[in-house]
């Protein structure tokens, strides 16, 4: 029998990689599927734009999964623009191949939220990046009724080893490595999900390949969320050394910087607690997040490692 065909769309990025080594742990021989070769060569590599329908279907041609984890520069706008294209084109061809697509998604379309969020939280956006990755969830359950298999994996703010578009290793972990004040957005005492971007690509596989979690929304493993305060602590500094950057800082920063003005419209999560609950997942997979007191020391040496 031959071996069930893995297809990660967005190899390139850090949960791309991280998808990539979890299916090879799993025995699998993955392939890598990015606007350029893969860089890591240890993967077959495809090379295809999203964007690119023909090219999408080509890449899907025999897959048996293919994980959708690619991203786009941090803007709504790019976002409207061209996320309902890659998404609308990756179904085309996952329907058209009889491939199994399971999603990353993150919290935006859950919008504002009180208490823990939840798979059963409602989706109700308040932000036109939320807007947009509800949208797209419109796109996978209307695709999900016409016959397709899609599966869901929903993650907090990610962090990790090599996260550079990562909130929390920019602001915290690489000022630390360079010697700096760590920050913190708008209220360093609100408690605050993170999810280490080596969970996601180990808790992806597992939607791949776990009969039992087809065709659901899942939340993946994510520790119990700490606050600004507390995770400055856990990279090894005193609580009292959390910088804040406050709104108006974030305002005039926006006048300056692109993605500080994108960050205004989702400054709900950052000064009211951001707590995503992923017990499902780990009562019916039994497997558990990775500690925060373990990943984010991980975290902070590979920074300094490649920072040296």
């Amino acid at each position: 029998m031959t071996a069930p065909r893995h297809v990660v769309l967005g190899g390139n990025g850090i949960i791309g990689r991280e998808t990539l080594r979890a299916l090879r742990l799993h025995g699998l021989d993955p392939v890598s599927v990015g606007r350029r070769p893969a860089v890591d060569h240890t993967d077959a590599s495809l090379t295809a734009d999203l964007l690119d329908a023909d090219a999408v279907g080509r890449a899907l041609d025999g897959a048996d999964v293919a994980y959708f984890v690619a991203g786009l520069p941090y803007s709504a706008s790019v976002w409207a623009e061209q996320w309902p294209t890659m998404v609308q084109h990756t179904i085309a061809a996952a329907r058209r191949h009889g491939t199994h697509l399971v999603y990353l998604d993150n919290v935006y379309a859950y919008g504002r939220v009180s208490g823990p969020m939840t798979e059963d939280t409602p989706i109700r956006p308040v932000s036109r990046k939320g807007r947009v990755r509800a949208e797209a969830l419109d796109q996978l359950a209307s695709a999900a009724a016409a016959g397709l298999r899609v599966t869901i994996g929903r993650s907090a703010d990610f962090f990790g080893p090599g996260a550079t578009t990562s909130v929390l290793n920019g602001f915290v972990l690489d000022r630390i490595a360079a010697g700096k004040r760590p920050t913190w957005l708008l209220d360093a005492g609100q408690p605050h999900s993170l999810t280490s971007t080596v969970d996601v690509g180990d808790a992806l596989v597992v939607l791949g390949t776990d009969e039992r979690a087809a065709g659901r929304t899942w939340h993946l493993p994510t520790a119990p969320a700490r606050t600004g305060r507390q995770v400055v602590e856990l990279a090894g500094l005193p609580a009292t050394q959390t910088a804040v950057m406050g709104s108006a800082m974030l305002r005039l920063g926006g006048v300056f910087s692109a993605s500080a003005r994108e960050t205004l419209e989702m400054r709900y999560q950052w000064a009211e607690p951001s707590v995503l609950d992923s017990g499902a997942f780990e009562r019916t997979f039994g497997i558990v997040p990775t500690p925060l007191e373990v990943s984010i020391p991980a975290a902070l040496a590979h920074t300094r490692s490649v920072s040296r």
